[in-house]
């Protein structure tokens, strides 16, 4: 078994590759494409072996990861920060990171994390670009707002309802060519967001997870296409608590001493985070007697609403955690 460090960057990677007494055998920096490193693998692989390999994530490592699977490679992907900590060096070179991810590898000290499917990326692919516009689409009206505002427009009553069709008729109606620019833009991005959205309705429409999230009273299929997307493979999660620290929605407690405090949530996935708690509002206004709803206004007679929120998002979350798991429909009491 030969134990392989890669340290990938975008222009050029960095290998490192011991045997299984941990020697060094081979040294070498390819450009990071598709032909040096997969020739890379080809004078290193001998008939029949299968070799382990290690990389950091980065923001585009699947192809490479994909490559090397593809190859029949054991391939671990492992947390940059967390492979900081144990990879202990004089200096930070690029050989010496490559050597110490081989050495932790053949040592047996890294923990890999969850390299999601070709479906699951694909899936997000789409979710994240309608996010994207989503985004673009909130800001180009709160330029329109701002420009009319700049003017000293005031927005006639009968169409104070921001964007509807008859607002944007009376905004092209003032005749002004960055206010009317700005509305081609929005249009252009709401038919783009339409796009995108019929194509999750088509590709994942169907889906047996996303179907279940639907039965939600509250969620649509946007959300319940972020919840599968961002989560993934669900086995992955011991419980729905792991689950939820995983998102953010479970409540840190700290001590020092014998002074105890908390309340307030960690980092965690916050696409999920975001649409579990839009999806908690929407759901006590659909389902206003449902478990979940009634724990929302115990909580915000106590501790408020926006905690309340975030509380009553955990308890939606553990909902969708059991009915993937058991494959069923969604209960309100």
């Amino acid at each position: 078994m030969k134990y392989i460090g890669l340290d990938i960057h975008k222009k050029d990677t960095q290998a490192c590759v011991l045997d299984e007494t941990g020697k060094v055998i081979l040294v070498k920096r390819v450009r990071t494409d598709v032909s040096d490193i997969g020739h890379l693998f080809g004078m290193i692989e001998a008939e029949n072996e299968k070799l382990a390999v290690v990389m950091e994530a980065t923001g585009f490592y699947f192809w490479i990861y994909d490559l090397i699977v593809a190859r029949g490679h054991d391939v671990k992907v492992v947390h940059p920060t967390k492979a900081k900590v144990l990879m202990q060096s004089k200096s930070k070179t690029d050989k010496n990171d490559a050597f110490m991810l081989a050495d932790l590898l053949c040592l047996g000290r890294l923990e890999g994390i969850y390299v999601p499917s070709q479906e699951i990326r694909d899936m997000r692919d789409l979710t994240r670009h309608r996010e994207s516009l989503a985004r673009k689409r909130g800001d180009l009206k709160r330029e329109i707002i701002a420009a009319l505002d700049q003017r000293g427009i005031k927005v006639p009553s009968e169409y104070r309802t921001n964007f509807t069709q008859k607002y944007k008729d009376w905004a092209r109606s003032l005749n002004d060519f960055v206010i009317n620019e700005k509305l081609d833009m929005l249009d252009l991005c709401q038919e783009k967001i339409q796009n995108v959205e019929k194509l999750i309705e088509e590709r994942y429409g169907k889906d047996e997870d996303v179907q279940l999230i639907r039965t939600v009273p509250g969620i649509g299929l946007v959300t319940a296409a972020v919840v599968k997307a961002e989560i993934g493979d669900l086995t992955r999660f011991r419980s729905a608590e792991n689950l939820a620290a995983y998102i953010g929605v479970s409540p840190i407690t700290s001590q020092s001493g014998d002074r105890t405090w908390g309340g307030h949530t960690g980092h965690g996935n916050t696409r999920v985070k975001h649409v579990l708690i839009e999806a908690t509002l929407f759901h006590y206004r659909f389902c206003p007697d449902s478990r979940i709803s009634s724990y929302y206004l115990r909580k915000k007679e106590r501790i408020g609403n926006k905690k309340a929120i975030v509380a009553s998002s955990r308890k939606l979350l553990e909902a969708l955690y059991c009915m993937i798991s058991r494959k069923e429909t969604f209960h309100a009491h």
